[in-house]
C-alpha cells in the first residue's frame, strides 16, 4: 500500500495536498492571494448643516485667539488702544455646511462667510486637506490662511480645533481651541420664541475687547463709535424674526437652530435724511445672551459710509424675560401671545 493511500486511510490528507494548501486558503495552484479591497472612508456622520454653540468666555468654548506670530511675539496690535502683544479674542458664531466631495472619504465645507474649505475623513476625524488653503471672509472683508481644521463627531454634536494666519496689514496667527457645533434642525416655534422673542439691550461697549464697537469707512475715513440701546424681537409662527433696532428701523431674519439670520439679506430701512442697508446680520442666542455680527451702509447727503459690528453682545433684560416687545409697539407674551398680537394689527 503506498503512503498516499495509507495516509488517507488514517484520515490525513497526502504531502502533495498540504503544499497546496500551506499557499494558502485563497491561493489556486500557485496563483498570488488577492487582498480585498479597502472601504472608502465613512464620510456620513460629517454631513450636514452645523451652527456654532454659543460662545463663552469663561471656559473659552467658541472663542478664537488672534495673536502674534511666534517670530514677533511683542507685535502691534490691529486693534486701536490694544497693548502691543495682547492676544484679542472673537467669538465664534454661524454655520457650515459640509456635503460629500467628488473623491472617496473627501468633503467640502461652506461656510455662511463665503469660504469653501476642502476636506477628507482621516481616521476618526475630519482633517483640512491639503493645509494651507487661503479665503475671503466677505463680512469681515479680511483674508486668512487655514494650516489645519480638525473635526471630531460624536451624534449631533461636533468638536472642532482650527490654526491659520489672519492677514491685516501685518499678519497674525489665529487659534480656535475649544470649537463646539450641533447639527441644526428646525426647531419649533415655541423653543424658537424662547431663544429670540423679547427685548434685548446692548451691553457696555469695550473697545479693548472689539465689544459693541462699530468700525465705520467712509469718504472721511475710518471711525468707531459705541453701539448702544434696545433690541426688540418677535418670533413668528413661521419662525421669523421681527426685529427693531435702536436706530427704529425694523428687520426681518430667520431662525434655525440657535442661529437666526437676515432674511433677505440687502434690507434698506428709509429715515429722515438717509437711508441703511443691511447686508449681513447674524444672532446666536441661548434665551439669556446674544452674539451677533452685522455689516451694512448708510447713505447720507449723496455720500456712502460702510460699517460693520463684528463682536455684538447682547443681554435679556430680566424684567421682560418671559415677554416679547412688539416692534410695531405692542408688547406680547413670548410663547402664546404672539399669534394675539399678529392678528390684532
Amino acid at each position: 500500500m503506498s503512503e498516499a493511500m495509507q495516509q488517507r486511510k488514517r484520515g490525513r490528507r497526502p504531502r502533495a495536498a498540504l503544499a497546496v494548501a500551506a499557499l494558502g486558503a485563497t491561493a489556486s495552484w500557485g496563483a498570488p492571494a488577492v487582498p480585498a479591497a479597502a472601504a472608502p472612508p465613512d464620510t456620513g456622520a460629517y454631513l450636514g448643516v452645523w451652527n456654532y454653540d454659543q460662545p463663552d468666555r469663561r471656559t473659552m468654548r467658541n472663542i478664537a485667539e488672534i495673536s502674534c506670530l511666534p517670530a514677533e511675539p511683542d507685535c502691534d496690535s490691529f486693534i486701536p488702544g490694544v497693548p502691543a502683544g495682547e492676544p484679542v479674542q472673537i467669538p465664534q458664531i454661524g454655520r457650515v455646511v459640509f456635503r460629500k466631495g467628488a473623491g472617496p472619504g473627501e468633503v467640502v465645507g461652506r461656510t455662511d462667510r463665503g469660504c469653501t474649505w476642502s476636506f477628507e475623513v482621516r481616521g476618526r476625524a475630519l482633517e483640512l486637506a491639503p493645509p494651507g488653503q487661503r479665503c475671503t471672509n466677505k463680512v469681515i472683508d479680511s483674508d486668512y490662511t487655514l494650516l489645519s481644521w480638525s473635526v471630531r463627531v460624536s451624534g449631533r454634536h461636533e468638536r472642532e480645533t482650527i490654526k491659520g494666519i489672519s492677514h491685516h496689514e501685518e499678519d497674525y496667527a489665529f487659534t480656535l481651541a475649544n470649537g463646539s457645533r450641533t447639527r441644526d434642525g428646525a426647531e419649533p416655534w415655541p423653543r424658537a420664541a424662547r431663544r429670540f422673542g423679547g427685548r434685548w439691550t446692548y451691553d457696555p461697549a469695550d473697545p479693548s475687547r472689539m465689544i459693541n464697537m462699530v468700525v465705520h469707512r467712509g469718504p472721511d475715513g475710518p471711525r468707531r463709535s459705541e453701539r448702544q440701546g434696545r433690541v426688540d424681537m418677535v418670533v413668528l409662527p413661521d419662525r421669523t424674526i421681527a426685529a427693531r433696532t435702536p436706530d427704529g428701523c425694523r428687520w426681518t431674519l430667520a431662525a434655525s437652530g440657535n442661529t437666526a439670520e437676515l432674511a433677505p439679506p440687502g434690507q434698506t430701512c428709509t429715515r429722515a435724511g438717509e437711508s441703511v442697508t443691511l447686508d449681513f446680520w447674524q444672532v446666536a442666542s441661548d434665551g439669556r445672551r446674544q452674539a451677533s455680527i452685522m455689516k451694512g451702509s448708510v447713505r447720507r447727503d449723496g455720500r456712502t459710509s460702510a460699517f460693520l459690528l463684528n463682536v455684538g453682545a447682547l443681554t435679556r433684560l430680566a424684567a421682560r424675560s418671559r415677554a416679547g416687545a412688539d416692534p410695531d409697539g405692542e408688547n406680547v407674551p413670548a410663547e402664546t401671545g404672539h399669534k394675539e398680537g399678529l392678528r390684532r394689527r
